[in-house]
């Protein structure tokens, strides 16, 4: 379900530590994780837009409608990628919503967006939340100057981590099943490649 008024933002600007390469262009079973996940969010907004410090746009120009980089220096992590794209989405659409997709979580619900929606009335930041814990990276962010100016007051004072944040906003939580297998399954490692090949193996291919 292609989502009006919503702007899909996948967040590749991590430094990949664990992995010890660039997880966005990890494969799994010939596919690459960003080639993946491009696939899976197109199909559930408006438009799409990358973060990334590194990727090479001439080989994605295709698929998304712009490759932003982070509006701060430092690699401060997800909430500078998060604040980046709410710039973007401000400055160059009128969506009332952006949506984070993490690079390497490439099995998420094909109706994250849609059911995101359906709770959004009356509240700021939306968050998903499975295998019982929630998944802060997966989140919807309503678009407004004051998420924006307390956004980058936060990162300016060097704070980073989004639970923190979205304490300071209405926030609101949504579940999501396991179907099978961990939706939110999280990719770090080379053990977790072979991991994520088997879910892809069995349930998705």
């Amino acid at each position: 379900m292609n989502e009006k008024n919503v702007v899909g933002m996948i967040l590749a600007g991590g430094l990949s530590r664990r992995m010890g390469e660039d997880k966005s262009q990890k494969k799994i079973l010939g596919k690459s994780l960003i080639e993946l996940v491009i696939r899976r969010s197109k199909k559930q907004v408006q438009t799409l837009i990358i973060n990334s410090n590194d990727l090479d746009e001439s080989q994605l120009k295709s698929h998304v409608k712009a490759i932003i980089k982070d509006c701060l220096p430092g690699n401060l992590g997800p909430l500078v990628g998060i604040l980046s794209g709410i710039i973007w989405t401000k400055q160059n659409t009128k969506s009332k919503w952006m949506v984070s997709f993490p690079v390497d979580s490439p099995f998420f619900p094909e109706n994250l967006v849609c059911k995101f929606l359906e709770i959004s009335k009356g509240y700021d930041i939306i968050l998903a939340e499975g295998g019982g814990r929630i998944h802060p990276v997966f989140s919807m962010w309503k678009v407004n100057l004051e998420i924006e100016k307390q956004l980058y007051d936060f990162l300016k004072n060097d704070q980073r981590k989004i639970d923190s944040f979205t304490k300071k906003f209405k926030t609101r939580v949504v579940n999501f099943s396991d179907i099978g297998y961990d939706p939110f399954f999280n990719i770090n490692t080379p053990n977790d490649v072979e991991i994520a090949e088997k879910i892809y193996r069995n349930n998705l291919k």
